[in-house]
């Protein structure tokens, strides 16, 4: 690389160098960063052509990414259909199989074609939470963002113990508390045989599969 760069001088004659050493932009070494810099700088101080063509560089560059932007735009819009499309055509096949009914073992039924299988498996237990506010505090995790000064000065209040926490540290943090049911620890206490109020375990749930 530092044999290119040597050479980008004598180029700059030329009204292609400057494109050939945007070109090299990314492929420049750390060690060769600065002599790239004052081969960049020399082709911006020394014509008004050349920084015609920077401006070109970066005109085309937005519109590139503009471009990409509004690709991502409508394969987004078209993964959405896609996605609907598949789910109403597995809800129409589940509502098939379940008409069926199911075998003697207690099987739902299979769509056996030619060179396919259209099937019912059963999903793993999971929770369905009813009534959030009823579910204890035990069950739930909370997420706390705040400035990292604010949390030195409550991590100083609770080394302290003094009121000035539930005066003034408090409400700001309460305000941006977000609180989330642990799932996996309403699960673990259901499956243990005991109750948890405001949350239910679902173990009828089936997702269709195919071979």
């Amino acid at each position: 690389m530092a044999a290119a760069l040597a050479l980008v001088p004598t180029l700059f004659d030329l009204e292609e160098s400057l494109t050939a050493l945007l070109d090299t932009q990314d492929m420049v070494a750390p060690e060769d960063e600065q002599a790239f810099l004052a081969d960049f700088e020399a082709a911006l101080s020394t014509a008004t052509d050349k920084r015609d063509r920077v401006a070109g560089r970066l005109a085309k560059l937005e519109a590139q990414q503009a471009y990409a932007a509004a690709e991502i735009k409508r394969l987004q819009a078209f993964k959405r259909s896609a996605e609907a499309q598949q789910e109403r055509l597995e809800g129409y096949v589940t509502y098939v199989i379940q008409r069926l009914g199911k075998d003697a073992k207690g099987k739902w039924r299979k769509l056996e074609g030619n060179s396919s299988t259209l099937s019912l498996k059963a999903c793993p237990a999971s929770v369905e939470v009813t009534d959030e506010p009823a579910i204890p505090i035990d069950f739930k995790r909370a997420t706390v963002t705040l400035p990292a000064a604010m949390l030195n000065d409550i991590l100083g209040v609770l080394a302290d113990c003094t009121p000035k926490f539930f005066e003034e540290v408090a409400p700001e943090v309460a305000s941006s508390l977000k609180l989330e049911v642990d799932k996996r620890a309403v699960k673990a206490t259901i499956d243990a045989g005991e109750v948890v109020p405001g949350a239910k375990l679902i173990t009828d749930k089936t997702t269709l599969g195919r071979k």
